[in-house]
């Protein structure tokens, strides 16, 4: 067996296994409704603020916000996360270019999903599973990018193969992103109050990753990929899947908050959909601009 097949191999086996894992949490999240009656309906948190808690099933000492938002995660998770991945593994074992970056980019969904649930959801039965998950799909995503060859999705990609339009969006959503989080931040930190969302949690955890990983990340893919670096190729192919995954999940959120009633920031709303959506236009297009192998290079564009 080559050193590929090798690596191929082993993201698979750690793929099926997130997928069983997956499987488990997200069902657990949703189905399990039951009220906890020794959980109080509010408390006080240590910043004076009054946190309403859910009160039912797994996600019971979470507030009403973010155990809204745990439930549409899972529900992306069961309807495209786990379907995504379930693909990208089967394709990717046949040496498919489109299948590797389903697998790589659906690996980097997981990553971040249940990073952040190991971080900031309240403790629950299924902390060490959302630590294995965490732990499968942080090693899985780093094997899943050396299956790519130094230059194949660069020589992959079509001819007029939009550039400008998605290296654009790239560094269009890093910096706005930045700026919607910063303006939710410094007017706290200015008048000494805790920032909206933080309720009854140690830190703003999304916050944090989205300013410190996903934010870099997309202003870096997107200049390399302005500048026709392979390395921004290769970046793009993966991260406009993440970025599809997690713009459904956003939306879920969103829908699940405004079902629980919880008010939503008008601004943010309006600058996460038009975000959101043209997000998943361009997950669509970088997509599709790729051949399935790397075989067929494209012209300069």
């Amino acid at each position: 067996m080559s050193a590929q097949k090798k690596l191929q191999h082993t993201v698979t086996i750690l793929g099926v296994l997130i997928i069983i894992g997956a499987l488990v949490a997200a069902i657990s999240g949703l189905v399990s409704l039951s009220s906890s009656a020794d959980i109080p309906d509010s408390f006080i948190s240590m910043y004076g603020e009054q946190v309403v808690l859910d009160g039912e099933g797994l996600y019971a000492r979470d507030s009403v916000s973010c155990a809204a938002q745990a439930r549409g995660q899972d529900w992306v998770t069961l309807s495209v996360g786990i379907p995504l991945l379930g693909i990208g593994l089967f394709l990717a074992q046949k040496g498919n270019l489109h299948g590797r970056m389903l697998q790589a980019g659906a690996l980097g969904y997981f990553l971040y999903t249940y990073g952040s649930y190991s971080y900031l959801s309240m403790y629950n039965p299924l902390f060490l599973l959302y630590v294995a998950l965490f732990g499968m799909s942080l090693y899985g995503f780093i094997v899943s990018l050396r299956l790519f060859g130094p230059e194949e999705v660069l020589q992959a990609l079509k001819p007029r193969f939009p550039r400008r339009f998605l290296g654009g969006y790239l560094i269009g959503m890093g910096v706005l992103l930045a700026l919607m989080w910063i303006a939710r931040i410094v007017p706290s930190l200015l008048a000494g109050l805790p920032p909206v969302g933080l309720e009854h949690y140690t830190t703003l955890v999304i916050q944090a990753s989205d300013l410190a990983v996903v934010v870099p990340a997309a202003i870096i893919t997107g200049v390399l990929l302005l500048k026709k670096r392979a390395l921004g190729a290769t970046l793009a192919g993966v991260l406009f899947i993440k970025l599809l995954t997690m713009a459904l999940a956003l939306f879920a959120m969103m829908l699940m908050m405004s079902h629980s009633g919880v008010p939503l920031a008008v601004a943010e709303v309006v600058i996460f959909t038009v975000l959101l959506a043209a997000g998943i236009i361009a997950s669509v297009i970088m997509f599709f601009s790729v051949s399935s192998s790397a075989h067929n290079p494209g012209t300069d564009r």
